[in-house]
């Protein structure tokens, strides 16, 4: 029987082990339509990848795989895009990010991961979150039902999200929330800021839900996001106790999402932004949008 968590942290600890002791000090822009020239890409992306392409295929020679990057030519036959989308319906599939936030890695900042899910019938089953430059080599993973972990500085432990009301809350936004396009989102910084703790920046969405997993952030909020984003965090938070609210945003307005479709999985289009924190929490901050 295949142990599709331990493939996915294999598979992440593999790509972070790939790049941690490298720099890369060039990167090309990406064509994003969300977030224009503040996406890059650079070799350490592909290198971490194909990391971790090589150690699910030689682990799992049947289940799809979904990534941010091109995959190599002799792979695609296994590769989803958005015309094939409609196989998740019953299908496994790896949702990996070989490196959630390379502007951090560029410079030299110690924010960013290796993430690495995997999907049954659109249900999120596994997933590993590797940090190396965080918590003493941070490797956080979760499948469903088994609960959360947290391995670092040769230490294991159960994890939980944090209880904290909003106002003793310390949360954290996605960088894009900055981004004029998205003014929600400047609007609820503001908003949140005057009643929460402390509101902070975070650079790696995977990260940030490890976090929120670990109870170390007690939110996370994030515009639009791809699937590789949030495919492993979010089974994450859940088996820590906490919750995820995924949101469409559309003519400026905010609707959530209850029940995730194929589409959503749209390699090319960032469709969902979410909101991840204690079942409480995550509710308040969700009438607070809604309310606005």
């Amino acid at each position: 029987m295949v142990n599709y968590l331990k493939i996915c942290i294999d598979a992440a600890l593999a790509g972070g082990e790939a790049i941690s002791n490298t720099t890369q000090k060039k990167v090309e822009t990406k064509d994003e339509p969300n977030v224009g020239y503040h996406a890059i890409v650079g070799r350490a992306d592909f290198r971490s990848q194909r990391a971790i392409l090589r150690k699910i295929q030689g682990l799992d020679q049947k289940s799809y795989f979904l990534t941010e990057e091109f995959p190599p030519r002799n792979l695609r036959n296994r590769s989803l895009d958005g015309e094939d989308l409609q196989k998740l319906a019953d299908s496994g599939c790896y949702v990996i990010d070989e490196l959630d936030g390379s502007s951090s890695f560029h410079t030299g900042h110690y924010e960013w991961s290796v993430s690495v899910g995997f999907v049954h019938s659109l249900e999120f089953l596994a997933g590993a979150v590797y940090a190396p430059k965080v918590l003493n080599d941070a490797l956080f993973y979760a499948s469903r039902g088994k609960g959360a972990f947290l391995e670092s500085g040769n230490k294991r432990k159960r994890l939980r999200v944090s209880q904290s009301r909003l106002e003793d809350s310390y949360i954290a936004f996605g960088p894009d929330c900055f981004l004029k396009k998205y003014p929600k989102h400047n609007w609820l910084l503001t908003r949140l800021g005057d009643v929460a703790r402390t509101t902070n920046g975070i650079g790696s969405c995977a990260l940030g839900l490890g976090l929120v997993a670990s109870g170390k952030i007690d939110a996370l909020i994030q515009p639009l996001q791809s699937p590789w984003d949030y495919s492993a965090g979010k089974v994450l938070v859940e088996e820590a106790g906490g919750k995820v609210l995924f949101y469409q945003i559309k003519d400026g307005k905010i609707t959530f999402v209850r029940n995730l479709k194929s589409s959503h999985f749209d390699p090319v289009i960032r469709q969902l932004g979410l909101i991840a924190a204690n079942d409480s929490l995550a509710r308040k901050i969700k009438r607070i949008i809604v309310e606005d």
